[in-house]
């Protein structure tokens, strides 16, 4: 499926290469969030020093003050994003050089390629989803969950090791792409409402962020289906509305998760109203990083805080998660000030809060230089996936999250990203088979 044709002809090379958007780069999807997870820090650090702090400022804010921002801490975070988006587009710029075959890029582009590959995405999502509801129990059990607030429980009924639950990842892809296709005339709404369906559940039950990975995964198909069709200027007047009417629905829904599973938690602090709830979630859930980041960078410049590298050892930085048999739980995993040498304030219901923190603290600096690596041959990866078809380019959408979220974690190596990416790969060849075999059996009857 991946294989490339070194010397593409002239009259193919056009229609082969799609001409992507500028922001469309590892660059932009790492600055981005790393930019707004500095601005909420601000915002929230702002109230901090106007007086608007309460007592149960450290539960909304994710800090109890904010971090002293310092010159050698800019110098260093710089030196740190720049490097890891340095090898990031040198990844990209090679997997530019090689081209797939253009037999392939037409075949995963061909309407019949594009329903097997839904349908087959769509049956793991199903199995997935089926069997975490009866590892979970009755309905009655999750009804009562959502009703007292308290989703978060569900979670911890699934098992956290590889079985049939880990298909219900599959609804990463199988929403957008049913989503995609449906807009194509290519299958019928009720297949589409349904992938959304299952994709909902997951997040219910397990992974809000599962509808922000699927929403890159839709954004990277619309990116790869611009390239080969213009757009008219009707259609274009009418993006930014699409694109503010996905916001509201998207904060709508992330709103709604996040009462059904945490509305107690911020009761507790004196936050009553759905919509501040969910506003005080996505400033905490930005600026904690942030807050980590820059206290941890001050610490190491300034020398109070040091953690000796082994080469060897740091390689489990990037090592798959599958590969880890001593896991730690999620409710073993909640950091501690402690870990960064107590360099740095933040509330200690946070596990994610910095790959650049996070990194140095278990790994010192071979951690950082492993971590580069691995991001520069994502994005390879990247530029190498959105090449073909829409529905196989859509699995870019899920490396393209993947440095996305590199202000506060690093997911490459996940089991989940790479069952994503395995998925990919197995439903490709699955319906390329078999649209194959359809095109000789009509060659054969003719």
């Amino acid at each position: 499926m991946l294989s490339t044709d070194p010397h593409p002809s002239p009259a193919t090379e056009v229609r082969e290469t799609p001409t992507l958007p500028k922001w469309f780069t590892p660059a932009a999807f790492i600055l981005a969030p790393v930019g707004a997870s500095i601005g909420a820090w601000m915002v929230l650090g702002g109230l901090y020093l106007l007086g608007y702090a309460g007592g149960s400022w450290e539960k909304l804010a994710g800090f109890s003050e904010p971090a002293n921002l310092t010159l050698r801490s800019v110098v260093l975070l710089a030196f740190w994003y720049g490097a890891a988006v340095s090898m990031s587009m040198v990844g990209w710029r090679l997997g530019h050089r090689s081209r797939p075959r253009p037999a392939i890029v037409e075949l995963t582009g061909s309407p019949a390629f594009e329903r097997r590959y839904f349908f087959v995405i769509l049956l793991a999502a199903t199995v997935g989803v089926g069997y975490s509801l009866y590892q979970i129990g009755s309905p009655l059990t999750i009804i009562e969950a959502l009703s007292a607030q308290t989703g978060n429980d569900l979670y911890s009924a699934l098992s956290k090791t590889a079985s049939p639950t880990t298909l219900r990842y599959s609804t990463i892809l199988a929403a957008p792409v049913g989503i995609f296709l449906w807009r194509r005339k290519l299958v019928a709404w009720p297949w589409m409402a349904f992938a959304v369906a299952l994709l909902l559940a997951n997040a219910m039950l397990a992974h809000r962020l599962s509808l922000l990975m699927a929403s890159v995964v839709y954004l990277a198909m619309w990116v790869r289906q611009r390239t080969t069709t213009r757009t008219s200027s009707a259609k274009a007047s009418n993006r930014w509305i699409a694109i503010i009417a996905i916001a509201v629905v998207g904060f709508a829904l992330l709103g709604a998760l996040n009462y059904f599973r945490n509305a107690n938690y911020y009761r507790e602090a004196g936050v009553s109203n759905p919509a501040a709830m969910n506003l005080y979630q996505m400033g905490a859930y930005l600026a904690v990083p942030a807050q980590v980041s820059i206290g941890v960078s001050d610490a190491i410049m300034s020398g109070a805080w040091h953690v000796p590298s082994d080469p060897v050892h740091a390689l489990t930085a990037i090592e798959p998660t599958f590969l880890q048999f001593e896991k730690v739980s999620k409710d073993d995993s909640w950091k501690q000030a402690s870990v960064f040498g107590y360099s740095v304030k933040f509330a200690p219901n946070f596990f994610t809060v910095s790959v650049f923190a996070d990194t140095y603290a278990l790994y010192g600096t071979w951690g950082w230089i492993y971590t580069f690596g691995l991001y520069g041959f994502a994005g390879y990866l990247l530029a190498r996936l959105i090449r073909y078809g829409p529905v196989i380019a859509g699995s870019a959408g899920v490396v393209a999250y993947c440095f996305s979220e590199m202000w506060r974690i690093q997911i490459v190596s996940y089991g989940i990203v790479i069952y994503l990416l395995l998925l990919t790969m197995g439903a490709a060849v699955i319906a390329g088979l078999s649209t194959k075999n359809v095109v000789v059996r009509r060659h054969s009857a003719t």
